[in-house]
């Protein structure tokens, strides 16, 4: 046979023929590298620009607010003016001072309406609650007149035209004595109930409680009430400086030169006023200087003579209710004169004498800006009702208007990340909760709950799911007959193919309940099926060696089969009565009676389950084809120098298959990670931080497709969202890439046997 002949560098074959590479297929191979190269380059590109998506979406939320000044007008007032307010659509401004009430144009500052409710009598004090256009007037004869501000809105020839109305309500004597109303406060409950309260400048201390009676066709006549509540002051030698009702008319709240709050229970008309519990909210010897209700009327913000401000909320301590001060916040150079919260969210106005005027917001702990008006010395201020500007006014009548952008105030990466000291809370948490039963719901979206609710569904299912599958994979790739093993792979890859919608569906409403009958047996699965297959394996070695030999190749699989079916009837089979003998007949009982756990019928063992089946196909495929792609001379090798299966199997072949079997565990720990229908089907979807395996969570992915329908567009939680999504991206990719490294070194480590 003759050798090939070298030609020019060229190998040619047998008799001189020239072997190479056709032109064609060099033109198929370069077009091959060219796409390929193409083809992963464009999905770096994807994936770098999915994650520039999700980070665009997210970012406008640590944005700082924007403010713009947008008028300035010097109004022609009678005397002190008092009070300021907006129309929702910031086209119409009214203002309240000494000789009446003045509607007017903010942007122009014209005049609109004038209207003088008092005949006799000048106006002193004023109290304005935006939410329901109640305007209170206290007049110095010791009466207030109750009024109603109203603004209708009309479209004429396609532009939007507002119209303001003022409707004068009721007129109380709150003061019998007629001294001069120095401060007021009113609320209406929006039903049938109402108050009205005041000091006048000696201290003496007024409120009126009014309730509209039911009558046969309709609402009756109103009932009237007033008290003096000076002897409790007196007593205690207060002196009052600020008064607040809250939005339900239940509780008077009246801050003290001392420092201190002094609490009143509003009851019926009938019920005298009921003392509570003082608190001190400044440093004593300190005037409290204003105090306002934050949306809800659940919290408080407080300022005090040294510019201080402070959040306070009802929390429940020892049986009691009690204010206990929340939050903070940057405080001003000077007293504080005037707190206005917003209409939308837990935001509030801060202003002090000197007309610096500060923007914060309760949950998230956040002062915005502090700003010079020009309003000196300040008398009121007004938040839009839309929270998108605001407006200054001070005593001479000088009205300065500001336009404000600050969509997301509730949102930091403490809010987030941290544990937030919520209204209404005995002490800060870690809290998801997105939405409420009211507008006025303080919104909870701490992710570190659907975080933890992440890692513990994916833990629990690795537990259960990667033992499962890497023990099976040597088994298929090690031991198992050829005929065994191409027919297990086969069918173990199909149920790969199942949709986790499928496989959520059955563990939520089938699965579930099965479990929560027969929790006992399932716990005994564990300890029952590996202890039976041990002792029939140790029975084995004890027959005789020819018998082993003839059933061992044909009917190994088949017995372990029968094994393992046999160790989880008999689990289940002792399952009740071991309940009985142990739990008294009703586990999920006993834990809520003995434990601190708690059983919820949905719950991270379900899950466990579920989505063990759909992990555990996929890191049995990829460790199966690492093992079997180790050369077969080290096992023959192995062998030869008189180690056994077994041994070969895991000091041979396991380690030069560990990069595949880590590969394995890695992209099964990614897939239980992203996971959504199980865990959202699967689980009672609660975003609570507990181990406990017999109570649910709630992921991060399952909580995307939770909220995301209902979330607004372009909105904080709709925004979250993304952050939530980034996170999830984040940590994947983190994951992924600490694998991707651990495999390399273990792949160059093994590489050299």
């Amino acid at each position: 046979m003759s050798a090939p002949i070298s030609v020019d560098g060229k190998s040619t074959g047998i008799g001189g023929r020239r072997r190479g590479i056709s032109p064609r297929a060099r033109w198929m191979d370069k077009v091959g590298r060219r796409l390929i190269a193409v083809g992963g380059v464009g999905i770096i590109a994807a994936v770098l620009g999915i994650f520039i998506f999700i980070l665009g979406e997210a970012y406008p939320l640590f944005q700082d607010p924007e403010t713009q000044l947008l008028e300035s007008h010097a109004l022609e007032t009678e005397g002190k003016a008092l009070a300021v307010g907006l129309d929702p659509y910031r086209q119409v401004a009214f203002v309240a001072h000494v000789g009446g009430i003045d509607f007017l144009e903010p942007t122009s500052g014209q005049l609109m309406m004038r209207e003088r409710p008092h005949r006799k009598g000048r106006i002193i004090s004023t109290s304005y609650s935006a939410t329901d256009g109640q305007l209170a007037l206290g007049l110095d004869d010791g009466r207030v007149l109750l009024a109603n501000v109203g603004f209708e809105l009309d479209y004429d020839e396609g532009k939007r035209r507002v119209s303001p109305s003022f409707l004068l309500t009721d007129s109380i004597v709150l003061d019998q004595d007629s001294e001069p109303i120095a401060h007021t406060a009113f609320r209406h409950d929006g039903e049938q109930r109402s108050a009205v309260a005041g000091f006048t400048e000696t201290g003496k201390l007024l409120v009126a409680v009014r309730e509209q009676q039911r009558g046969l066709l309709g609402p009756g006549e109103f009932e009237k009430a007033t008290y003096d509540l000076s002897g409790v002051l007196r007593v205690f030698r207060e002196q009052p400086t600020s008064i607040a009702i809250d939005g339900t008319v239940r509780q008077l709240l009246v801050g003290m030169a001392s420092g201190k709050i002094y609490r009143w229970a509003l009851g019926d008309v009938d019920d005298r006023p009921r003392l509570l519990r003082a608190f001190s909210a400044a440093e004593p010897g300190m005037s409290i200087t204003a105090i306002s209700f934050i949306l809800g009327d659940i919290s408080i913000a407080i300022g005090d003579e040294c510019g201080q401000v402070s959040t306070w909320s009802l929390i429940e301590k020892e049986g009691v209710r009690v204010y206990l001060k929340l939050h903070d916040f940057q405080s001003h150079a000077v007293a504080i004169t005037s707190l206005v919260p917003s209409q939308r969210n837990k935001q509030f106005l801060s202003g002090d004498a000197n007309g610096i005027i500060g923007l914060h917001h309760m949950t998230s702990e956040q002062s915005f800006f502090q700003i010079e008006s020009g309003a000196v010395p300040l008398a009121a201020l007004a938040f839009a009702p839309k929270a998108n500007g605001f407006a200054v006014l001070s005593m001479g009548g000088r009205l300065v208007g500001y336009e404000l952008k600050n969509p997301h105030p509730e949102i930091t990466p403490s809010v987030l990340f941290d544990k937030i000291w919520y209204e209404a809370y005995p002490k800060p948490a870690y809290v998801w909760q997105s939405t409420g039963g009211t507008d006025a719901f303080e919104p909870k979206l701490g992710l570190i709950p659907l975080i933890f609710g992440t890692a513990k569904g994916t833990i629990y299912a690795m537990l259960l799911a990667l033992p499962i599958a890497v023990l099976a994979a040597i088994y298929t790739a090690e031991f198992a007959k050829p005929a065994v093993r191409n027919g297990v792979k086969p069918t173990v890859e199909i149920m790969a193919s199942l949709p986790s919608v499928i496989l959520g569906f059955l563990g939520g409403l089938w699965l579930a309940p099965l479990l929560e009958g027969a929790l006992v047996g399932t716990l005994l699965l564990l300890p029952m099926v590996p202890t039976i297959v041990i002792v029939a394996a140790w029975m084995w070695q004890l027959l005789p060696q020819n018998f082993v030999r003839r059933v061992a190749g044909s009917y190994e699989v088949h017995l372990l089969v029968v094994l393992t079916l046999f160790g989880c009837w008999l689990a289940y089979y002792v399952g009740p009565q071991a309940e009985i003998w142990f739990f008294g007949g009703n586990i999920q009982n006993w834990f809520t009676s003995n434990t601190d756990l708690h059983y919820d019928q949905r719950n991270c063992l379900v899950v466990g389950f579920a989505m063990g089946f759909a992990v555990v196909p996929l890191i049995f495929t990829i460790c199966e084809d690492a093992l079997s792609s180790v050369p077969q001379h080290l096992r023959a090798g192995s062998l030869a120098l008189g180690a056994t299966r077994w041994q070969t199997a895991i000091r041979v072949v396991l380690p030069m298959a560990a990069p595949g079997i880590f590969s394995a565990s890695m992209i099964g720990f990614g897939r239980a990670v992203g996971e959504t229908m199980i865990v959202l089907m699967a689980t009672g979807n609660t975003p609570i931080m507990d181990w406990n395996i017999f109570s649910g969570m709630r992921t991060i992915s399952a909580n995307i497709a939770v909220e995301l329908p209902e979330a607004p567009h372009h909105g904080s939680l709709y925004r979250v969202l993304f952050v939530s999504g980034l996170v999830l991206f984040a940590t994947t990719f983190f994951i992924n890439t600490v694998a991707e490294i651990v495999r390399q070194r273990l792949r160059e480590r093994y590489s050299r046997l």
